[in-house]
């Protein structure tokens, strides 16, 4: 009897200490549970800490400064003038200014001319035409060699059409130079001269946010005759 009484003791001894290792190994088990949760809760007030140190001015005051506008020069540091999308361009032959269009999608130059009539000078091809201004309808007679013929492809054009190519001196800004222009009816065109490409390369660069940047020339005044 006395025997069985000790068996018994040491089996709810060690049934006692089984339990108090699951119950341990269940708290443990809940603490490393729960552990993301109290992460999540220290990310959450460190970030409403953060936000009450910003309203209290913590980050240093940014100072306000009123911007300065630097305006575009004519003429940046590479040498090469500012244009904008459009500019008065002055033919001295002439003496009067046309409104150009620049068009750095173009490759030529073109102006408006009208009634052009090919002829041969000194055994060379000329070519005679009309060049008008598109406000105030002015025409200036011209004629001048020509430097080539070209052919162009209109849509739905079934032959090409030939066009003349002639070489113009013109000025804008400070830019003095000869161009070429090719001849073509731009009547229905808002403006009568389009610069390129072949004008712009290397001397100017276009900013399509302004227009007119260059100073409009004035015709010379006319000299008085003697009396």
């Amino acid at each position: 009897m006395t025997q069985n009484k000790a068996n018994t003791a040491i089996v709810t001894k060690q049934q006692a200490q089984i339990e108090t290792i699951l119950q341990q190994q269940q708290q443990i088990l809940t603490t490393l549970q729960s552990q993301p949760n109290q992460f999540k809760e220290q990310d959450k007030a460190i970030a409403k800490l953060t936000d009450q140190l910003d309203e209290l001015g913590a980050k240093p005051p940014v100072k306000k400064t009123t911007p300065i506008v630097v305006p575009l020069a004519k003429n940046n540091t590479a040498g090469k003038m500012i244009l904008g999308q459009e500019e008065w361009v002055w033919f001295d032959e002439l003496q009067t200014n046309f409104k150009s269009r620049i068009d750095t999608g173009a490759t030529t130059s073109s102006l408006n001319a009208t009634e052009i009539v090919k002829f041969e000078r000194d055994g060379q091809d000329w070519v005679k035409f009309n060049l008008s201004h598109k406000d105030d309808k002015a025409v200036f007679p011209m004629e001048v060699p020509v430097v080539r013929t070209i052919k162009i492809r209109q849509t739905n054009a079934v032959e090409a059409l030939r066009r003349y190519v002639v070489s113009l001196p013109i000025e804008l800004g400070d830019i003095k130079t000869e161009t070429e222009f090719t001849l073509a009816d731009r009547s229905r065109m808002i403006f009568p001269i389009l610069l390129g490409r072949t004008f712009l390369k290397d001397i100017a660069i276009v900013d399509v946010a302004q227009e007119y940047t260059q100073p409009k020339k004035q015709p010379k005044p006319a000299s008085k005759g003697a009396n």
